[in-house]
């Protein structure tokens, strides 16, 4: 038996790959079969890891014309409480079928299959899921609709990188990318289907016949790649893109983009590390506006949100981007899941405390200032400053490096936006902080993830509480629950979010707390160094911090909670 713990396919043997996209493809086909953690067959009984991934392939037994709108080919799949799933399966080249499972639940499942195609229809089997250590899929938490958790029960701790290219055949160093930024402290990436700068073009043949399978093939062993080595990064993929065209065609009912937003969920949705956005940055607009630039109807998004929701089999989260400075249009439909937000120098949180008061899912901000985009003077200040205050706001926010929206060879329309090259195209995040193209500004995150776990916290039902801290958010944030007040000093030496740097003088802060003894410990966001303060008690209490620069601030009641359960340094 394989290992229980691998995951669908183990593919770091693309590295063998040529470069000849027509070998790569037929490699792909017979060593994704071979090196399948669940291989194909239904003469014995596979095993495939709990949380993690189950494909089944078929071939044909006689050509498929056409393998798309002719045919059909639905999987029934039984877990072992009885409840059942039925999901389309997707024809991948060759007369070769495959479909997968996401696999949430432990026990022997069975499966049967239902096609117009010969050798697929009336197909059974079973197959046995096992103990894994895979987190899974993400879910609303139980708990606190406003966070999420894998499903294995743990906190999503959301960071954010926006890596657009990742799944983009033509960037060479993906892998680099994937794994720095998993370093970095990343938990989810921003990424698309748009080879070019703004299109999915490339899913289709030239003609638009047929999928240009070989794209979509690459598309996977990316995915594939990030979840055995970095399950517990989790991959927005933002299935149109900035492609306005292709939006009017869905919503037009052209029969190809129907089937790639069909196809894609066929394929993609059982990966335990994906999330859907629909579109990236485009226009919300209502029936009276005409259709120009970058424009797309509320009901086009809406339509394709509930299509997607209806027949999304393994509970995939879904959410849309919009253009900065517009919010979010579908907090109250009902295929959202995350309220998504793009805007500018919200290192106060203003944005996601509004949005609280509108909806109850997770809020992200999900661009803001890039290293090279509106770049703030001071990146590293600027993005830690914004990572702490979202989530002290009781959301979250996307740190943006190098343009990885803009293909290495895109020349700007616009003088105005020509720039420096180096910033293009897909790199990893320590590499070009070592060529000198990013200033550091995700040289933080990792510190976040230290404070959670040293000090064995979750911001699962805390509740922002700025006014706490003397209500100025863009010096102070304040979230507190359960006998908790954690407090992020931010302490800018200006009043521009965009230029601003850490102040040189210590910063204090009068808090107006229970009267109740606290225990008290200061956390350095740049070094991840804790020092221990006096403990404190009373209605108005002051603070100061160590020392220069900006603080985090940890209390604790020490009636309800033990002091020794928090570091002390």
């Amino acid at each position: 038996m394989r290992d229980p713990q691998s995951y669908l396919v183990n593919l770091s043997v693309g590295r063998f790959f040529p470069s000849v996209s027509m070998i790569r493809n037929i490699l792909w086909l017979t060593l994704a079969a071979f090196l399948s953690s669940v291989a194909t067959g239904a003469d014995n009984e596979q095993t495939a890891p709990h949380r993690g991934v189950l494909e089944l392939q078929f071939r044909a037994g006689a050509k498929v014309e056409d393998p798309y709108f002719d045919t059909y080919f639905h999987v029934t799949f039984v877990r072992p409480d009885g409840s059942h799933v039925t999901t389309d399966g997707f024809y991948d080249g060759d007369q070769m079928f495959r479909v997968r499972a996401y696999c949430d639940t432990l026990g022997v499942w069975k499966w049967s299959t239902s096609s117009s195609v010969e050798g697929l229809d009336g197909q059974r089997g079973t197959f046995q899921v096992v103990q894994s250590s895979l987190p899974g899929k993400l879910s609303k938490h139980p708990d606190d609709s406003r966070q999420l958790v894998y499903d294995n029960g743990k906190w999503f701790l959301h960071i954010g990188d926006t890596g657009y290219r990742y799944v983009v055949r033509d960037e060479e160093h993906w892998r680099e990318y994937i794994d720095q930024a998993g370093r970095m402290g990343a938990t989810k990436i921003r990424t698309w289907f748009c080879q070019s700068r703004h299109n999915v073009e490339a899913l289709f043949n030239p003609d638009r016949s047929d999928l240009n399978l070989g794209y979509w093939q690459e598309i996977d062993r990316r995915i594939a790649y990030a979840l055995r080595r970095h399950p517990h990064v989790m991959l927005q993929l933002i299935l149109f893109g900035e492609d306005t065209e292709e939006l009017k065609r869905y919503a037009a009912g052209d029969r190809m983009s129907r089937l790639m937003v069909r196809y894609a969920q066929a394929r993609f949705s059982a990966y335990p590390n994906i999330l859907w956005c629909l579109s990236n940055d485009r226009e919300i607009v209502s029936k009276n506006k005409p259709l120009t630039g970058r424009r797309i109807r509320g009901e086009t998004i809406d339509g394709l949100g509930k299509e997607m929701a209806t027949r999304e089999p393994w509970g995939t989260l879904f959410t849309n981007h919009q253009s900065r400075f517009t919010g979010y249009s579908f907090v109250d439909a009902s295929w959202s899941d995350i309220i998504t937000l793009e805007d500018l120098d919200q290192v106060s949180g203003e944005l996601i405390l509004k949005y609280r008061k509108l909806g109850d899912d997770p809020i992200v901000l999900d661009a803001d200032r890039y290293e090279q985009y509106r770049a703030p003077r001071n990146p590293r200040y600027f993005f830690r400053r914004l990572m702490w205050s979202s989530l002290f706001s009781g959301g979250s926010a996307t740190y943006g490096g190098l343009r990885t929206y803009e293909p290495l060879e895109y020349i700007p329309t616009r003088k105005s936006q020509v720039k420096n090259s180096e910033g293009r195209g897909l790199h990893g995040y320590y590499d070009a902080v070592r060529h000198g193209w990013l200033k550091r500004g995700g040289d933080d995150f990792v510190y976040i993830h230290k404070f959670f776990t040293d000090a064995g916290l979750t911001l699962v039902g805390m509740q922002p509480a700025d006014e706490t801290a003397g209500g100025d958010s863009t010096k102070c944030k304040c979230i507190q629950g359960n006998g908790v007040y954690l407090v992020y000093l931010a302490n800018p030496d200006g009043a521009d979010p965009g230029t601003d740097a850490p102040s040189g003088h210590a910063p204090t802060v009068t808090l107006q707390l229970p009267d109740h003894p606290f225990s008290v410990k200061w956390f350095n966001p740049t070094s991840g160094v804790w020092t221990k303060g006096e403990a404190a008690g009373g209605v108005h209490c002051s603070f100061n911090a160590p020392s220069s620069g900006d603080w985090v601030l940890l209390l604790s009641q020490t009636d309800l909670q033990n002091e020794d359960r928090h570091p002390s340094r």
